[in-house]
Formats: C-alpha cells, sequence, structure tokens
C-alpha cells in the first residue's frame, strides 16, 4: 500500500510539472501599420499623413512604406501585406517591387523632413521582397494581397520584438502620372498577415492531469490512514 501511495504521488508531481509545460499555438495575427506614408525626392510631407502613393503625379516622384511593430510574435512561416488600392493612373498594369528597408523605423515615420534622396532610394533598393504586377485601375476599395518571399520572412524572424519596414515602388519604365495608391490617406492602414506561433499557452489537458493525480493521492493517502486505524 505504502508503495502505491508513492508511485501515485510521483505521478501527481510528474502531472504537475507537464501541466507547468508550455507549448507554442499556430496562430494567424493582423497587424495594423504603426506608421505608413510616402517620400520623394522633391515634395514636403506631414507625419499626420497616411498616403501612400507610389510612382509619378504630374512629374514628381514618390515611393511608399509600412512599419509595424512585430511585438513578442513567435516564429514566421508566411506573412502577406496587404493594402487597399485606392486610385491609380488609368493606363493598365504597373510592376510594383517591395523592399527591405535600412532607415531606422523613428526616422521613417518623420515624413515631415521628405524630399529626402537617401530615404527614397533606400524604400526602392535592396533585399527585394516581392515583385508584383497591379492594376492601377480596378475597384478602388479591393484589398491587395502580396505575399512576402522568403528574405521577407526571415527579415521578420530576425526583427521579432522590434519594428519592421517594408519599402515599396513602381519597377520598370513608367510616365508621367504613372502611380499606384492615389488618395489614399483617409487614415485607411496597411495590414501585415503572419502565419506564427503565438504566445505560448499551458496544455488543457495536463491541467485535467494534475486534477486526476491529485485526487487519486488523497484518496489512497486516506485509505492508507483507515488501514492504519483498524
Amino acid at each position: 500500500m505504502q508503495k502505491s501511495y508513492k508511485l501515485t504521488i510521483t505521478a501527481a508531481i510528474i502531472g504537475f510539472g507537464l501541466g507547468m509545460m508550455n507549448t507554442a499555438q499556430a496562430a494567424i495575427l493582423n497587424l495594423s501599420a504603426s506608421s505608413q506614408g510616402w517620400w520623394s525626392t522633391t515634395e514636403s510631407n506631414s507625419n499626420d499623413n497616411t498616403n501612400y502613393i507610389t510612382g509619378d503625379a504630374r512629374g514628381r516622384s514618390f515611393r511608399n512604406f509600412f512599419t509595424f511593430d512585430l511585438g513578442a510574435i513567435g516564429e514566421v512561416s508566411s506573412a502577406t501585406l496587404q493594402v487597399q488600392r485606392f486610385d491609380g493612373s488609368e493606363n493598365g498594369i504597373k510592376t510594383l517591387g517591395l523592399f527591405d528597408v535600412s532607415t531606422p523605423a523613428d526616422i521613417l515615420s518623420q515624413k515631415v523632413n521628405s524630399p529626402n534622396d537617401t530615404i527614397y532610394s533606400d524604400l526602392g533598393s535592396g533585399k527585394n521582397y516581392g515583385i508584383f504586377s497591379v492594376d492601377s485601375s480596378g475597384d478602388s476599395n479591393e484589398i491587395l494581397n502580396f505575399v512576402l518571399n522568403s528574405d521577407a520572412i526571415a527579415d521578420i524572424n530576425s526583427r521579432s520584438g522590434q519594428f519592421f519596414s517594408i519599402g515599396g515602388a513602381l519597377l520598370g519604365q513608367f510616365g508621367i502620372d504613372d502611380n499606384l495608391f492615389s488618395g489614399s490617406g483617409d487614415g485607411t492602414l496597411a495590414t501585415l498577415v503572419v502565419d506564427t506561433d503565438s504566445a505560448t499557452v499551458p496544455e488543457p489537458y495536463t491541467v485535467g492531469g494534475i486534477a486526476v493525480a491529485g485526487v487519486a493521492g488523497l484518496w489512497l493517502k486516506r485509505k492508507r490512514k483507515a488501514s492504519l486505524n483498524v
């Protein structure tokens, strides 16, 4: 009897340890942009302007960016940038390139410092996160999905707990008034959708195991005491 009692108590301790263990659970997280907008080589901007036009408007060049606070997310396996189409020039398909951004997020958010040649160049160069064909004259309310490549996933994972920025630029030959996302300054924020391991949580069945083991231990202990009193 004493041996059975000890075995049950051991099981309860093991169950408690298992219950305290955490397990990562897969989740899809939607992160709203903490900052977004455009930079130019010629035009001034303001910090509260959320417009993310990219391309050319009346001979003025723009490139856009989106910054996200990644927080304490887990390992990311896929990521998609979602933006509303809004308006664009009415002359067909545009080629949009998405890039890494070396400009720190706090500096990037200070759009009031536009124009800036260095930041403008940064938003359309460096590591490529994907190249996409975008119809500039589609439904202005449509949400466009840009699936980011493995280079972007690696950079997201390396910046967990920090800010992560994406730059956007029209590629190839484009003329005056060739642009995407004009009229996007109504405050609508871009979204980064990530497949990730969320914050760890206790396994429900191990908690149940603790209760069962604990009850069994108490029952055997009482039974042992009863047999000793006979």
